[in-house]
């Protein structure tokens, strides 16, 4: 059991100050951009004042080191996505990231997870700084701790464990011993949710990823130099329990893993992105963003192989249409919630529908993380997120 530490007085405060992390580095930078970041706040995630590195097609990407944090730029992030199923055939989506992000000299780490089925969504996140006693990240093995949060492997990566979630008591999580029974629950206690995921390599092989872009570097823009680094593993076998509506489950399914860092984000002419990760059979995986712009929309796509290889996808190969929105969602936002996506030169031609609108983070910046499931030339499942609506 991962127990949470105690909380002063001081991260009380700060940890209501970092709700708005990303938007604060731009607070920083001067009030003349204050009309731009109120009707678009990811243009708060931009760095122009030179003080971190930016992304080069000369860096290589080392394993291990790759997954340790990347301070010299000044956000990074480390995201997982995961389709599950209970015992009982029960559709689930999940989701945890832990964000680093530098604001001047000092480093925030902050970190969202949620758990959904189609009809309800439930979110939570945590905060703070290592030098706080609320972050603590190790190298070998890999070892992310945020509060009661915890990603820990016991090789460099892969395999892991990973536990997160939320209770109505802050200090500890729901025990298996109290709540084997779901008789007489309040709605207070079935909005606790838990997540204890067994993270393994695809068939128990040694871990390898998939570098995007060219080699690690992943471009996202036709003509500026803004870009990242940015590396995937889409065949991550899961097992392991959720505490949902009101009882401990068994589950298994299959997990996404992407790893990015960098220094810039979008440019004036963007607004935001669609990002899909799909599984298109056991053995192969579809990514694609597209980045929306005023001009010219940005988009990329690969196909991952379950032995390794990966075949890049650019603009001109790819066509993504929304094909409706939502309006019923709070803050007027209007999420689209069907896409096409068309692939000639690779036979694909797909629906992607989004299963619960309600798959929405508000944690700072507003943005949809939720499942999907799609038809036409291939039938699956898997993710959708989508920014830049507000």
């Amino acid at each position: 059991m991962i127990k949470t530490k105690p909380t002063t007085l001081l991260a009380l405060v700060l940890s209501k100050l970092v709700i708005g992390a990303f938007i604060v580095g731009a607070l920083l930078s001067g009030c003349n951009k204050e009309v731009q970041q109120k009707s678009n706040p990811l243009k708060a995630l931009a760095d122009d004042s030179g003080q971190f590195a930016l992304p080069s097609k000369g860096n290589k990407i080392n394993f291990p080191s790759a997954h340790f944090p990347h301070k010299n730029y000044r956000q990074e992030w480390w995201y997982l996505t995961a389709n599950l199923e209970t015992q009982d055939g029960q559709a689930l989506a999940t989701q945890w990231t832990l964000f680093r992000r530098a604001v001047e000299d000092k480093h925030w780490y902050f970190a969202h997870a949620a758990l959904a089925n189609a009809s309800q969504h439930h979110s939570e996140y945590r905060n703070g700084r290592e030098e706080l006693g609320h972050v603590e990240i190790i190298k070998q093995p890999f070892s992310a701790t945020i509060d009661d949060w915890q990603w820990q492997s016991s090789q460099t990566f892969l395999p892991a464990q990973l536990s997160y979630g939320a209770s109505t008591d802050a200090n500890s999580e729901p025990s298996h011993d109290l709540i084997t029974d779901t008789t007489n629950k309040t709605d207070k206690k079935n909005q606790d949710w838990q997540v204890n995921l067994s993270l393994n390599s695809p068939s128990n092989n040694e871990p390898f990823f998939f570098l995007q872009g060219e080699q690690g570097f992943s471009q996202k823009h036709h003509n500026l130099n803004i870009a990242s680094h940015y590396y995937s593993q889409p065949f991550i076998d899961v097992s392991g329990e959720v505490y949902w509506q009101g009882k401990w489950q068994t589950v298994t399914g299959k997990a996404w893993f992407d790893r990015e860092w960098g220094s810039q984000m979008l440019a004036d002419d963007q607004q935001g992105w669609d990002w899909f990760s799909l599984r298109l059979d056991e053995d192969t995986a579809l990514m694609v963003y597209g980045i929306r712009s005023k001009t010219r929309d940005f988009i990329y796509g690969s196909i991952m192989k379950n032995n390794g290889d990966i075949h890049t996808l650019s603009t001109e190969d790819i066509s993504l249409l929304p094909l409706s929105a939502d309006s019923s969602s709070q803050n007027e936002s209007a999420y689209p919630q069907r896409f096409a996506i068309k692939i000639e030169k690779e036979n694909i031609d797909l629906t992607v529908d989004v299963v619960n609108n309600k798959q929405i983070m508000r944690f700072g910046i507003e943005y949809f993380e939720g499942m999907v499931t799609f038809s036409g030339s291939h039938q699956g499942n898997g993710f959708l997120e989508m920014t830049g609506y507000q």
